[in-house]
């Protein structure tokens, strides 16, 4: 299946008629102007990342991409998107091969200006074609450049388009046709009424507008599952999402991230058990161990976030959990106020963080084989034979309490009584 051209995640979104462009390019000194200084340097190789990522098998129409005729463009369809690894010669343009982390959205969006240099040098009220000219041959050096940096997306850029559009607007002579000077100088001498402007040819716009579809349609396919894997990891590029690692404050013990959280769901439930329960002793506890795992919870955002936690949580939060903690200690704690608050938090705090990193985690959890094996239960011990006894008989004994008979713990009024 043909695959189109990536402008990839950093580049320019387009969204409509929005443009997104994000880094100024310098004017070079010529048309064709050398690329030296923006060749990227040969990388030293370093150590990879923990789970390195495997091969990824061939993409079919039935996994979720695009149907296509042979040298069509693609034509999507609502349905199901696979998330499959990246090509693994992206490595290459990211840490922690690559020495700087903006390496390939750096091309990306020199990549993107070029093209729209183009577009609004050949869209001006005023066609100016020795701007346009220049526009041009910028945009193509630099799109031949970007196409060989991943060798599996290189079919996905229209590198025939690219020159026929030079051919159509006249910069790029045709060899095969003959006549093709002799029409620029008449066109060139043609005098014109005072005031037309020259327009670019709907072949020329059809080309521009072919190139552009193929940068939207490789975003489409390509920006979730890039950023999945380059843009969700620790700052040291050491750890992502499936494999971080850290220390409980409870247990001491090193464990990956996704268990700590365990812990601390299996805690933040204690409390409620605890107050249904009334056992002022067993609240105390379970809050302790839970305070203590939130606070740690919320120091851990620096490990992959540049900026300060405070970004990441509202100001309430700490509010939240003291309240919380003091509630439990109080002589009578509220059991109102203890679930208000536990609710509180679990709003505010847990349930926003949750939907952003937790759909990028199982993602990375299937890549990388991060899986919990399934736990088994012993085989129950086989009872030994007991020999056959004659029956006698036997005295009457006294039925023991049913469930509804025995006790229960009370609700306290809303209080939590001493247990």
């Amino acid at each position: 299946m043909r695959r189109f051209l990536v402008v990839g995640f950093a580049a320019v979104i387009i969204t409509g008629g929005a443009i997104l462009l994000a880094q100024s390019d310098p004017q070079p000194q010529s048309a064709t102007e050398s690329l030296e200084s923006e060749m990227p340097q040969p990388q030293p190789q370093q150590t990879p990342p923990e789970n390195p990522p495997v091969e990824e098998p061939a993409m079919t129409a039935e996994e979720g991409q695009p149907e296509e005729a042979t040298g069509a463009l693609p034509e999507f369809k609502a349905g199901d998107y696979t998330y499959q690894l990246p090509p693994k010669s992206l490595d290459n343009h990211y840490p922690p091969v690559a020495k700087r982390a903006n390496v390939y959205p750096a091309y990306m969006d020199t990549l993107g200006r070029r093209f729209y240099d183009l577009v609004v040098d050949l869209g001006g009220m005023h066609l100016n074609r020795d701007d346009a000219e220049v526009s041009y041959f910028r945009f193509k050096d630099y799109y031949e450049f970007v196409a060989d940096l991943v060798p599996e997306w290189k079919d996905r850029f229209l590198l025939k388009e690219v020159e026929d559009l030079g051919k159509e607007l006249g910069f790029i002579k045709d060899s095969t046709d003959t006549t093709q000077t002799e029409k620029a100088e008449k066109k060139e001498n043609e005098a014109k009424p005072i005031g037309t402007m020259e327009k670019v040819s709907e072949r020329a716009l059809a080309l521009i507008n072919r190139i552009e579809y193929s940068c939207r349609a490789c975003h489409i396919t390509e920006i979730p599952r890039v950023y999945a894997r380059y843009y969700w990891h620790t700052r040291d590029h050491k750890m992502n999402m499936a494999t971080f690692m850290v220390k409980d404050p409870i247990s001491r013990k090193k464990m990956r991230y996704r268990v700590f959280k365990r812990e601390l769901q299996r805690d933040y439930y204690t409390i409620l058990r605890s107050i249904d329960k009334g056992s002022r002793k067993q609240l105390r506890e379970s809050v302790r161990r839970f305070v203590k795992r939130f606070n740690y919870n919320q120091s851990l955002c620096v490990k992959c976030h540049d900026t300060d936690p405070y970004l990441f949580t509202t100001p309430t939060i700490g509010e939240l959990v003291s309240d919380l903690d003091k509630e439990a200690h109080k002589r009578v704690p509220n059991k109102g106020v203890l679930r208000k608050t536990l609710a509180s938090l679990y709003v505010q705090n847990c349930k926003g963080c949750h939907r952003v990193h937790v759909p990028t985690t199982y993602v990375q959890r299937w890549w990388y084989g991060e899986f919990d094996k399934p736990p088994e239960v012993p085989a129950a011990e086989a009872e030994e034979a007991q020999p056959v006894l004659e029956e006698t008989p036997q005295a009457p004994q006294e039925q023991p309490a049913t469930e509804q008979q025995s006790e229960q713990p009370a609700e306290g009024g809303g209080e939590i009584e001493q247990k």
